[in-house]
């Protein structure tokens, strides 16, 4: 498959985001739920306006071209104004895991060489300044919420300035400049940051939507398409799908804090994209399993409905399937599986993906059969997120074909060997 990558060439994420700005101004960009149920949204217009403050703000802090804001945040609309502004002051944005413990995040910041941080709540930024003597690269901490303690600055410090020009300020990052620096999870000694570019980040995306186009239910056309932006932002795959992708092709970001509310608000939200590693699907199938398992008859029909389903779903994609296999599947549809997706919150998803994990095939197997067509994606920090992905024409069990513009090869010892523009720089 062709990677047209003329549609990026000398574009960094402020110019591309900009450009999505101009086509889908009106659309919804964020959504964030209140205390009382209720949405709070803003369009990418508004939510661009919010940037121009939001990167004012840390101008006037004294951030500036190649220097580092580390972000310990919640998932939240925050987040992703912070990080967009980031880039329009030519800096970059870095992601810890809210679970850092105090000399982690000490680590984690003399070694991004960071001179801001914003720290979601105050026992968030109680970890910074526990350490916060021993950070003196560090000049100022700043905490979200309306409780903002001596020493620290809030939101409204950074909102309350006079935008900037944003068209202007676009200019300042280059796309060889560092966007983002992915830390890995020190399995094998100290964390290490993975440097990813903007060229990385945007070649990454190209490539996406490349492979993605065909989609009939797609079809070139990315605008409004609903996702819940729930795992952490530290980790490349979130930061991928609910924030470079989602916001460069004007996706509607739903922004859950807490994973532990990811089913409340998937029966909420509807999300046409869902990511999840194995285990978010395994709990996902628990529940449904929970549910049923009171009613031991209803939990025999929806077994030999799933049953009867593999083997047409088999059919259906290999393009094998009679007109009486698809009859007989859109009937079990229609009697077993098209309200267990509306309860578990998957009713209007087409693109279900899987990935950082291997996800047993049987559990895949059931998901297909009931209409959630979760293909597993493979990749790491070190390519920018996907190195190969087939989310049409999934073969169950497998991490499918290399995506657009990615060379892949085994070496004679097994070894995995990648070449694209989604490499990291080092």
């Amino acid at each position: 498959m062709d990677l047209d990558l003329s549609i990026i060439e000398g574009h960094t994420i402020p110019t591309r985001f900009l450009e999505c700005v101009a086509e889908n101004g009106d659309q919804v960009a964020l959504r964030n739920r209140k205390e009382d149920g209720s949405y709070q949204q803003w369009t990418y217009a508004e939510l661009a306006q919010d940037v121009a403050r939001c990167a004012a703000g840390l101008q006037a802090l004294g951030f500036g071209p190649g220097q580092r804001l580390v972000m310990m945040l919640r998932n939240r609309p925050e987040f992703h104004v912070l990080d967009l502004a980031a880039y329009f002051c030519g800096g970059t944005a870095v992601s810890i895991y809210n679970s850092s413990a105090p000399d982690q995040i000490k680590y984690l910041v003399q070694h991004s060489e960071a001179t801001l941080a914003v720290a979601d709540d105050l026992e968030y930024l109680d970890r910074f300044s526990s350490i916060r003597e021993e950070l003196p690269g560090l000049r100022q901490i700043g905490v979200l919420g309306s409780e903002v303690p001596d020493g620290a600055f809030g939101w409204q410090t950074l909102m309350g300035q006079p935008p900037v020009n944003l068209a202007q300020a676009a200019k300042i990052a280059k796309p060889s400049d560092l966007a983002t620096l992915i830390y890995t999870s020190g399995t094998t000694g100290p964390s290490k940051a993975v440097m990813i570019k903007h060229e990385n980040v945007l070649w990454s995306v190209a490539s996406m939507q490349a492979l993605l186009d065909p989609h009939p239910r797609i079809d070139g056309n990315y605008t409004g398409l609903r996702l819940v932006s729930y795992l952490p932002m530290a980790h490349i795959a979130e930061r991928n799908t609910s924030h470079y992708m989602a916001l460069l092709a004007g996706n509607e970001v739903t922004c859950c804090p807490e994973t532990s509310l990811l089913a409340q608000y998937l029966r909420e939200v509807q999300p046409n994209i869902v990511f999840g590693v194995p285990r978010v699907w395994e709990k996902l199938y628990a529940g449904v399993q929970a549910a049923v398992s009171a009613e031991p008859e209803r939990a025999q029909k929806l077994q030999e409905a799933v049953d009867a389903a593999k083997p047409l779903v088999a059919k259906i994609e290999a393009g094998t399937a009679s007109d009486e296999d698809k009859a007989t599947y859109d009937f079990l549809d229609q009697v077993a599986f098209k309200n267990l997706r509306e309860l578990i919150g998957l009713g209007e998803t087409f693109l279900a993906v899987t990935g950082a994990a291997p996800m047993p095939r049987e559990l895949q197997l059931w998901f297909r059969a009931v209409g959630v067509p979760v293909s597993d994606v493979y990749g790491m920090s070190e390519s920018s997120g996907a190195m190969t992905w087939s989310p049409i024409g999934t073969k169950p069990g497998t991490v499918g074909k290399p995506i657009p513009g990615v060379e892949m090869k085994l070496g004679d010892d097994g070894e995995i060997m990648c070449r694209g523009g989604c490499i990291f720089s080092g």
